[in-house]
C-alpha cells in the first residue's frame, strides 16, 4: 500500500515567501515606473507594494488550504469525508461501549425467566438508549441474572446509567448498572480514515486478496489497531488482529463482517484470532554532548523513542536494535548504549511486539 506520508508536496501548492513576492512586485513596478526608482522605506509606493505583497501572501495561503481538499494526503475533516464518497467509504463513527447489568425479579419463580436480547433501556430523561446483547436467564428459584448492555452511542466510555426498561415484558423486572460503560471508541481519526480510504480500493468485490480482507476487517470495529492476513494452507485464511481494547465483542464483529455472504468467497475458510502479544522493555543510557540543553535533548530522545516504538507496533514486525538506536540518536546525543533488549526481537507473523516499559538515563560526555 502506498505510504501517503512519503508523497512529495503537490506542485499546485504555492510557496509562501513574503520576501520573494515583494521582490517580484518591486521588479514589476520598476518595469512600469522606471528602473531609476528605488524602494526606499520613506516612499509611499514602497508601502503600497509591501501591502500588496502581504495581501498576495494571504491569498496564496487561502488558495493552498482550498487546494488541499482535493488530495487524499492533505484533505481534513469534512473535506476528507466528501473525498471518500468517490470510493463509497464512510468515516467510522466509533464503537458502542458496554457494561455489566443486573436484572432482578421481585420473588423467585418455579420456572426460568428469560429477559430477551435487544431489550431496550433508557436513562431517566430518555436521552440515552441502550440494548441488551444476549438473553439473560434468571434460573428457577433465583431472583437475579446478569448480562451485558450496550450503550447506543459512539464513545470510548460513559458514566450514564440506562436503568429504565422500555420494552414491554410479561413480568416485572428491574435493571441495575454494575459499572460504567467502557471499551467503546470515539470517531475514527483523519489519519486512520485516510489509510482506510486507500485500502478500500481493494474491496470493490468480495474478499480474496490480502488487502481486501484487511479492508473488510478494519471496517468491523473502529478500535482495531492492526490486522494481518496469512494463508499457510490453500483455502484457509488466517486473520490476526490487535487492539489494546480487544474483547469478545470485537471478535464477534470481525467474524460477522468477514463471514458475510457478500464478503467471503465460498472456497475460503476464515479463521480469526487476536495476535499474540510479545512484551518487551527498553533500557538505554544516552551519551549527551557538552554544551547542549540537556533537558531538551533528553526529552526529545524519549519522545522520539515512544513515537518510533509506536510505529513498530505492527503484527509480524521485528524490533531491531538499530531501529531503537536510531530513535534515541536525536541531535545532541553522541551515542545510545542499549542494555536491553540485548538483541533483535524476532516477532512471528501472528505476534505483535508491545513495549511495556522504557528506562532511559543519560550522562554528559
Amino acid at each position: 500500500m502506498i505510504n501517503l506520508k512519503s508523497l512529495p508536496k503537490p506542485k499546485v501548492l504555492q510557496e509562501l515567501d513574503y520576501e520573494a513576492i515583494l521582490e517580484q512586485n518591486i521588479a514589476n513596478f520598476k518595469s512600469k515606473y522606471g528602473e531609476d526608482w528605488q524602494p526606499l522605506e520613506s516612499d509611499d509606493f514602497k508601502m503600497m507594494l509591501e501591502a500588496f505583497a502581504y495581501r498576495e501572501l494571504a491569498l496564496r495561503s487561502e488558495f493552498n488550504e482550498l487546494a488541499k481538499a482535493f488530495f487524499l494526503s492533505t484533505a481534513e475533516d469534512e473535506d476528507l469525508e466528501n473525498y471518500a464518497t468517490f470510493y463509497n467509504v464512510e468515516k467510522l463513527l466509533g464503537s458502542y461501549p458496554y457494561a455489566p447489568y443486573e436484572f432482578k425479579i421481585s420473588e423467585a419463580l418455579a420456572q426460568d425467566v428469560t429477559v430477551p436480547v435487544d431489550l431496550v433501556l433508557t436513562d431517566l430523561t430518555s436521552t440515552y438508549e441502550a440494548k441488551l446483547l444476549e438473553d439473560v436467564v434468571i434460573a428457577a428459584g433465583e431472583t437475579i441474572g446478569t448480562g451485558t448492555v450496550e450503550l447506543q452511542l459512539e464513545t470510548s466510555s460513559s458514566e450514564v446509567k440506562t436503568e429504565v426498561i422500555t420494552t414491554p415484558l410479561p413480568f416485572v423486572v428491574t435493571a441495575t448498572s454494575k459499572a460504567a460503560f467502557m471499551n467503546g471508541s470515539d470517531v475514527e481519526s483523519n489519519e486512520e480514515f485516510r489509510s482506510r480510504i486507500l485500502l478500500s480500493m481493494a474491496d470493490k468485490s468480495t474478499a480474496g486478496s490480502e488487502e481486501t480482507y484487511l479492508s473488510f476487517a478494519y471496517k468491523a470495529d473502529e478500535r482495531i489497531e492492526d490486522v494481518a492476513v496469512l494463508s499457510s494452507t490453500p483455502g484457509t485464511v488466517e486473520v490476526y488482529y490487535y487492539s489494546a481494547k480487544a474483547d469478545d465483542l470485537m471478535q464477534t464483529r470481525i467474524e460477522t463482517q468477514l463471514n458475510a455472504k457478500e464478503v467471503r468467497p465460498l472456497t475460503d475458510t476464515v479463521v480469526i484470532n487476536k495476535a499474540t502479544e510479545v512484551a518487551y522493555s527498553v533500557t538505554a543510557e544516552l551519551k549527551i554532548l557538552p554544551g547542549q540543553e540537556t533537558a531538551t535533548v533528553f526529552t526529545n530522545a524519549k519522545e522520539s523513542l515512544t513515537a518510533g516504538l509506536e510505529e513498530l507496533k505492527k503484527i509480524g514486525t521485528d524490533i531491531t536494535l538499530s531501529e531503537i538506536n536510531d530513535f534515541l540518536r536525536v541531535p545532541g546525543v553522541k551515542e545510545a548504549v542499549i542494555s536491553f533488549p540485548t538483541g533483535n526481537l524476532e516477532i512471528a507473523a501472528n505476534e505483535i511486539g508491545i513495549c511495556s516499559e522504557t528506562t532511559i538515563t543519560y550522562t554528559i560526555i
